[in-house]
């Protein structure tokens, strides 16, 4: 820092200026003083600040869309993939290289198509809870994109078989301009349940966590 008397240089700790002798301990303390003033106020503020950013949250949903929640799928998707693809690997080397046959090529083809279209599936279909509505897409090519208000989720049913309860799987089904709509291997489905049944309460607990 500087003197305050003769402007030259010193120590941030020195009580006296080196080159001209001025009193320093005055404004290290009202320098001390005005440090622990901002940091009271700030924390006399904190609980004040923490209840405005709240009121905007609570009040989001009249407001701008937010991404709320995104149903996972389930590692079941991509059993059949990873079943299949050692045995595809096998039957390539030992059987496809030797013999180039219509049946083997279609062979070939069959195993691909059950082995790539999950995965695709996996990586395509979606289910995006906002404060608004559930964005669902479901397809490859030409997925289908859904838009359910939230008000309306209760036309989403959930589903497990014995399977799924036994690994934590589901299926949510629910029907749209007369055309039924399978979203199979959600993880978790006791969440979307949650959220169809009580809409607004996950809002509210979620903007609060």
């Amino acid at each position: 820092m500087f003197c305050s008397n003769c402007g030259k240089q010193i120590k941030d700790d020195d009580n006296f200026c080196r080159y001209c002798g001025n009193d320093l301990r005055e404004k290290n303390q009202n320098v001390e003083s005005y440090i622990e003033e901002a940091v009271e106020e700030q924390i006399n503020e904190t609980p004040e600040k923490i209840i405005v950013e709240l009121k905007k949250k609570d009040s989001v949903y009249e407001g701008e869309e937010l991404v709320l929640y995104e149903i996972q799928k389930h590692w079941m998707s991509l059993f059949w993939p990873v079943f299949l693809t050692p045995i595809f690997l096998v039957y390539f080397w030992i059987y496809f290289l030797n013999s180039h046959s219509f049946f083997s090529w279609l062979v070939v083809i069959s195993f691909l198509a059950l082995i790539i279209y999950p995965i695709a599936r996996y990586k395509s279909d979606s289910i995006v809870i906002t404060t608004k509505a559930a964005h669902i897409k479901i397809g490859i090519l030409k997925p289908s994109e859904i838009e359910i208000p939230l008000e309306k989720l209760n036309i989403i049913d959930v589903s497990q078989s014995s399977l799924g309860r036994y690994f934590d799987y589901g299926t949510a089904t629910f029907c749209m301009n007369s055309e039924k709509y399978d979203y199979p291997y959600i993880k978790y489905p006791e969440d979307l349940q949650f959220i169809i049944d009580q809409p607004q309460k996950f809002i509210q607990e979620t903007l609060q966590t």
